[in-house]
């Protein structure tokens, strides 16, 4: 049984190893959308997958609508014995009952967060009115960080009159990096 193929499987493609100029050593290979997704049901052949496919999701789909018709059809009908497809009076009283319940609750969920949304832009603009920052230790790390991208990529001027600035991907700076830089320099 181990040694089995399932019948209308796709036979397992080898994994490309060949790597593109410029990638990390860590990607060691590509894998295709192709290569990990099998859609028996709008791919060719298959017919007997997609008629049961069909047949399950059509099932599916009458149980979902049913109880949304026959819950219309009781509500619509409320006060006309005769007609619908149930008349429950209790269960009108307890529809009722829900929907107060539930509206409650909108109008409490959309007041909170307006309460929560209020007090957040007050917030915001307090921060922003006040410093969060000390001007000295920004200036040092700027100072550091220019000297640090001067000597990776260049002095600032040169940087700054080019158009456009390629950037290996190996080559980008990374927040650690700078991390340990401003531990260097004793400037947390």
């Amino acid at each position: 049984m181990s040694g089995e193929r399932v019948s209308g499987a796709p036979d397992p493609q080898p994994v490309q190893t060949v790597r593109e100029p410029g990638t990390p050593s860590y990607l060691v290979h590509r894998v295709e959308e192709k290569d990990v997704t099998v859609d028996w049901f709008f791919g060719h052949h298959h017919a007997g997958t997609k008629i049961a496919q069909l047949v399950l999701v059509l099932v599916g789909w009458f149980f979902v609508i049913l109880p949304v018709a026959i819950t219309t059809s009781a509500l619509v009908h409320r006060h006309d014995d005769m007609s619908g497809w149930w008349g429950y009076h209790e269960g009108f009283a307890m529809w009722t009952e829900t929907m107060v319940f539930l509206g409650v609750l909108l109008v409490l969920f959309i007041v909170g967060f307006l309460v929560l949304h209020l007090l957040d832009r007050a917030g915001r603009r307090s921060q922003d009115r006040s410093k969060t920052y000390d001007e000295e230790v920004l200036a040092l790390r700027l100072e550091v960080a220019e000297e640090w991208y001067g000597d990776k990529f260049g002095p600032a001027d040169l940087r700054r009159q080019q158009d456009r600035v390629e950037i290996e991907p190996y080559g980008d700076v990374e927040t650690y990096e700078l991390r340990d830089l401003y531990r260097t320099f004793d400037i947390e």
